[in-house]
């Protein structure tokens, strides 16, 4: 079964060569935001070998209240058997404990130790720190065009239906930004 149903046809303002420019930029912006601000910046400030799905559970952590092992795959969007499995690893790094819901012992609650709640602060302090270097270079008029740029390319592809708002969304929970452009066009709900 091939996922591409037809060949695109692209509007005459949209030419092949421009197409094939803004892919290449975006997934360059990606790659730099993956490498270079996440998992090198993980290997700089984490003692221990935690991977980029982990800092996501525990910034899932950080930012949800009352989560469970069934809460936390679903915001990440990984299996269950994967999230037990996270869970049990970033335990035994003593980042996150288990606790029991005191109404019903079968609920699991995860909460952050005071140790993962330090690190999701030290190594998004430094993830912001190098996001702000880089823009801090650029112009006002730079900085203004590449935020409302993504925003638009947001607004547009999950206006067209091509982006599911739930599968892109940061699922930000209780630290939600009404600016955001998934938050602008439904509603909070869709964050936590």
């Amino acid at each position: 079964m091939s996922l591409v149903k037809e060949p695109i046809k692209l509007p005459i303002a949209l030419s092949e060569e421009l197409l094939n420019h803004a892919e290449l930029v975006a997934q360059v912006f990606l790659q730099a935001m993956y490498t270079s601000i996440g998992e090198r910046l993980l290997e700089e400030l984490a003692e221990s070998d935690l991977t980029y799905s982990q800092m996501q559970a525990l910034r899932y952590l950080a930012t949800h209240r009352r989560v469970t092992v069934g809460d936390l795959a679903e915001g990440l969007n990984i299996s269950y058997p994967s999230a037990t499995n996270m869970v049990h690893r970033l335990e035994k790094k003593g980042l996150i404990r288990r606790v029991a819901n005191p109404r019903d012992r079968r609920q699991v609650g995860l909460l952050l130790t005071d140790e993962g709640r330090s690190l999701i602060e030290r190594v998004d302090a430094e993830r912001r720190q190098r996001f702000a270097r880089v823009l801090a270079t650029m112009s006002d008029a730079e900085r203004h065009a590449f935020i409302n740029g993504l925003s638009a390319f947001i607004r547009a592809g999950v206006g067209a239906g091509i982006l599911n708002a739930g599968d892109v969304c940061l699922h930000c929970g209780t630290s939600a930004d009404p600016t955001c452009p998934l938050v602008l066009l439904h509603s909070p709900e869709i964050c936590r």
